[in-house]
């Protein structure tokens, strides 16, 4: 008996020690299976249509695929409605005609996107393609506290994921990442997530700019509480942008 209990204990001892490494994964596997876990990193094409046309997702989607001159981009604009009316009549159309067309720019913001519906776009074709690209100006997270209710980290794993794609997928381009603009005339600046976001700041390839501060000393500047800007908002934002954008540009 004695014998056989000898020989079982080391037998049993070797095939646990052979199905360690079986349960061991990567960092970047790790990284993976968290974003995996968290819905505001996980890409899906945006189903809230409450106030949208249906369809009109997704043909705004392919009409930035098929934008003119797309391949001739050296700018891009990455978000939600507030970065959709850059070059929208009411919105930023006039500054977005006299700073961003010269500089051959591209708007990539839909309505009502979260991080995980831009996520979705930046793998379905909307920065593929693009040999001249410079700069990818960032500025998403509102619609994920006011429509998909995520929580302020997994916000802030969604824009990280965003940076992410952008570094595989467009390694050649700058990333200007924006703090995540105010709700509520200021009652939230978005602290919760703009201060986890600032620490992807590197100082090569991720640039962190909070210019919240900026908008609301600026009088007429936020239009409503959810944090879309006026014509002299966008002014506001482009002055606040300019300097570290002519930077990164160059």
């Amino acid at each position: 008996m004695l014998r056989l209990q000898q020989f079982v204990a080391p037998l049993i001892a070797s095939v646990l020690l052979l199905s360690i490494p079986t349960l061991r994964i990567s960092a970047q596997e790790a990284t993976s299976i968290s974003q995996k876990q968290c819905a505001a990193a996980t890409p899906l094409p945006n189903p809230w249509t409450k106030r949208l046309p249906q369809g009109w997702w997704k043909k705004r989607h392919e009409d930035i695929l098929s934008s003119p001159g797309r391949e001739e981009a050296q700018i891009i604009f990455i978000g939600d409605s507030i970065t959709d009316s850059w070059d929208a009549e009411g919105g930023g159309l006039k500054v977005w005609n006299r700073e961003y067309v010269p500089m051959k720019s591209l708007n990539l913001g839909i309505n009502c996107d979260s991080t995980q519906h831009a996520l979705w776009r930046l793998d379905h074709g909307e920065i593929d393609n693009l040999p001249k690209l410079k700069v990818a100006v960032v500025m998403i997270g509102v619609n994920n506290k006011g429509i998909t209710r995520d929580k302020p980290a997994d916000i802030a794993v969604g824009i990280e994921a965003i940076c992410g794609r952008l570094k595989e997928k467009v390694p050649h381009a700058k990333i200007l990442l924006l703090g995540v603009f105010p709700r509520f005339f200021g009652k939230d600046n978005n602290d919760d997530v703009n201060s986890v976001i600032a620490k992807l700041n590197d100082g090569e390839q991720i640039f962190y700019l909070n210019i919240n501060d900026h908008l609301l000393k600026t009088k007429g500047a936020i239009k409503d509480r959810v944090g879309h800007v006026t014509e002299i908002g966008y002014e506001a934002w482009s002055n606040a942008m300019r300097p570290t954008l002519k930077k990164l540009m160059k």
